[in-house]
């Protein structure tokens, strides 16, 4: 990452489908090589051979980004067209099963299996991760700390996993509880300083239960490559502009959270665990049930904790230039995420009297569409 402060960056994990839609394809070599000339190392795969994962560049300015990740997306997408494939962005496939899914034969992911087991070829999520810097590095571990207050209302505005191996879950965000089958998620410990973090980092390393902190993969937690804070919990976002709005508003609450040493300084075990229960009715309810105020004590409504939070970042909104951001995130509270979408389509198909796999087919339909940024004008 560059040296600016707040310098900021995307990596983005999507579905590779056959271009019915309707079943996960094992990523051909022919399409992987295709999108490695088009994008060098800017493209990569995942765990499993169905995932692939798109890095932006480093940027400051936020237009830049989303030229970008459009661009990142739609080149995907037209290499996978080429070879009658589709990209879908979303937590998860709605009709994905992952027994059906194998490892990508890489040394790193092979390890990785050893480890996990059935659990890695259960994770079939993807997600979007975001990178900030802060102006002061030596600072990670505790932004680490304090910015876990704002993990679920991250996660509530990004949802898009309601559907599990093809079934409504009754969950707006079913890839946190997914992705939590694994050690080393959710949030992460309450590290008094780097010291600390460090202590932790190296009895791992030593005891050999992992290999560096790469495997730690908390909702949030430093990087290893780069001199960044890495936002982990959001689902793969299916509208691009959203990811950049969510990429934006992570970016302000670092900048504020540096600027204001003594917000949430004070955060014990006792207020984590309320955050996970905050991160647990995001999981369950998107923004639709509210969260619990962690000052109040009271139920307060997302659209209530966005307009206070707007208020109080407006300093840190001017100096990023991220008011656009926020107007995306109201737009996303006011026509829903994508996982409200897939909801309705899905139960307007069923009403109609389409049956349950039908009802899947359009929703990965709208999925596949709406996962392709429009052409620029």
């Amino acid at each position: 990452m560059q040296s600016h402060p707040y310098t900021f960056g995307l990596e983005e994990e999507y579905f590779l489908v056959r271009r019915n839609r309707r079943r996960l394809r094992h990523m051909p070599r022919a399409f992987f090589d295709r999108c490695h000339e088009a994008l060098g190392d800017r493209v990569g795969s995942e765990l499993l051979q169905t995932q692939v994962e798109v890095q932006t560049n480093v940027h400051h300015d936020p237009h830049e980004a989303r030229r970008d990740l459009h661009h990142l997306r739609r080149t995907v997408g037209a290499v996978a067209a080429e070879h009658g494939l589709a990209i879908l962005a979303a937590g998860t496939h709605p009709m994905g099963l992952w027994r059906d899914q194998r490892s990508t034969d890489k040394p790193h992911y092979d390890r990785v299996m050893e480890q996990l087991q059935m659990l890695g070829h259960r994770n079939l999520v993807c997600g979007l991760h975001v990178h900030v810097q802060p102006a002061d590095t030596s600072a990670r571990i505790d932004l680490l700390r304090r910015l876990q207050p704002f993990m679920p209302l991250l996660l509530a505005v990004s949802t898009s996993s309601p559907f599990w191996m093809g079934h409504p879950t009754g969950l707006m965000g079913y890839r946190q509880t997914a992705y939590q089958e694994i050690p080393r998620t959710g949030l992460p410990p309450l590290f008094a300083n780097q010291a600390a973090y460090d202590r932790y980092v190296a009895r791992m390393v030593q005891s050999g239960t992992i290999e560096d902190a790469s495997f730690l993969w908390w909702a949030i937690r430093p990087s290893l490559r780069f001199p960044t804070l890495e936002l982990r919990v959001p689902d793969c976002c299916t509208d691009a502009d959203d990811a950049l709005a969510l990429a934006q508003l992570f970016r302000c609450l670092v900048r504020h959270l540096e600027h204001h040493p003594e917000r949430h300084a004070g955060l014990d075990a006792g207020v984590q665990a309320i955050i996970a229960e905050n991160l647990w009715r995001a999981q369950r309810h998107g923004y639709d049930a509210g969260l619990i105020d962690l000052a109040s004590g009271r139920l307060v409504p997302v659209r209530e904790m966005l307009r206070n939070l707007q208020q109080v970042l407006e300093e840190d909104i001017v100096a990023l230039a991220a008011g656009e951001a926020f107007e995306q995130l109201w737009k996303i509270l006011q026509h829903g995420t994508s996982a409200h979408r897939q909801l309705a389509i899905y139960r307007d198909r069923r009403s109609a009297g389409e049956g349950r796999l039908d009802a899947l087919q359009a929703v990965v339909d709208w999925l596949a569409d709406a996962s392709m940024p429009a052409a620029e004008t």
